[in-house]
């Protein structure tokens, strides 16, 4: 019998949460058992290039417009489709659940397996900003779910939410955590010299935040928070790797601070494992999210978390044990708990090596491939302990 032929549909591969849980996909997935491909809707970007130069893996683009809407976007799948034999599409979020579930229909793919990696309902979507587009999008991806064998949602939290609001039956709907391959982050580096080769005092406190430059992400409220941190520790030193479109803003909100000496932009950064290192204290201040792979990271890394206790994230960071949650939108007591493990180098040390265990346990790569490896050979999911 030959291998399975399957199909991971997004919207890019460019650095982000999403595009390396695609990535460690293709990586961790048992190659004897699979045959593995990407489809991008709208731009390949750096870990796809990486899939194919690292591992030969094919990844293709659909269209060269980018982000221009594009209605007729499921007759162009389909025809990717047609005569190329997937056993399986892996859709993620929803442009590709959308269009790959009528892509694949249209092409009689029989298995399709689609992640929910993070969205800011119910807070925000049923609160103040619940508009006819997004009444339209939960409409698609419920009619979606019909076609696909499950809907798998990153944390529970995203699962109940699927079901909750996204109306999607419960016998569809799976969760499997993210996961990392951990050995990318347990590497030595030379410390001192790292922080030589970013400019910072051998005895500085480094805070680091390293995700996408987006509302979602939280930062004005961690920018908010730093003169407090400083007051308590001057000479502390907050790097920022990401890109976004906050950037500029962000920027201005530095200078408006007086914070410019304090806080360094470094821009997008292949090299978070290394960065992780350089941290004394990484810091998450997200609105929402599904299950950011920055704190998988980070925990892998031995270093100690301080974020917010949105979405996802309390499972797995549980409080004062595997690191520090605070609530969102609140400066000071973002500020508090910064000053506190600053202050106190055992408990954050603490913090870290207990997280880099229940990292072990519960997140790595390998337990998640299997997951929905089990998922596409429509088995039940594994149990791990």
């Amino acid at each position: 019998m030959g291998r399975t032929r399957l199909l991971q549909i997004t919207h890019d591969l460019h650095v982000g949460g999403l595009p390396r849980v695609v990535d460690t996909l293709c990586r961790t997935i048992d190659r004897s058992r699979f045959d593995v491909e990407v489809l991008c809707l709208r731009d390949v970007g750096p870990l796809g290039e990486a899939l194919r130069s690292d591992l030969g893996i094919a990844v293709h683009r659909l269209r060269e417009d980018g982000d221009v809407p594009d209605r007729l976007a499921f007759m162009k799948i389909a025809r990717f489709l047609r005569g190329r034999h997937f056993d399986v599409l892996h859709t993620h979020n929803t442009e590709p659940f959308v269009e790959g579930s009528l892509g694949g229909l249209l092409a009689r793919v029989r298995t399709l397996v689609h992640t929910d990696h993070a969205r800011p309902f119910p807070e925000r979507w049923f609160a103040r900003r619940f508009d006819r587009n997004k009444r339209r999008y939960l409409f698609a991806e419920w009619l979606a779910s019909h076609f696909a064998w499950k809907v798998v949602g990153v944390s529970d939290h995203t699962t109940e939410a699927l079901q909750r609001y996204g109306k999607i039956a419960s016998s569809k709907v799976e969760t499997i955590v993210n996961g990392i391959e951990g050995d990318r982050y347990d590497l030595p580096i030379d410390r001192a010299e790292a922080r030589r080769e970013l400019g910072i005092p051998a005895d500085a406190p480094v805070l680091g935040f390293a995700s996408r430059l987006v509302e979602q992400k939280g930062l004005v409220y961690l920018f908010e928070a730093l003169p407090a941190v400083r007051a308590a520790h001057p000479g502390v030193i907050l790097l920022v790797a990401g890109e976004g479109n906050l950037r500029a803003s962000l920027e201005a909100q530095a200078r408006e601070l007086g914070l410019t000496d304090a806080i360094r932009f470094l821009g997008v950064r292949l090299d978070v494992a290394s960065l992780l290192k350089v941290f004394d204290l990484h810091v998450l201040p997200s609105l929402w999210e599904g299950l950011p792979m920055i704190v998988l990271e980070s925990m892998a890394s031995g270093c100690a978390t301080v974020a917010t206790a949105v979405g996802g994230v309390p499972t797995a960071i549980t409080d004062g044990r595997t690191g520090r949650l605070v609530p969102p939108k609140d400066p000071d007591a973002l500020a508090r708990t910064i000053i506190e493990l600053l202050d106190d180098d055992v408990q954050r040390r603490a913090l870290g090596e207990a997280a880099r265990r229940h990292f072990q346990k519960r997140f790595t790569a390998e337990i998640m491939a299997r997951q929905y490896e089990a998922l596409y050979l429509r088995q039940p999911l594994p149990t791990h302990g």
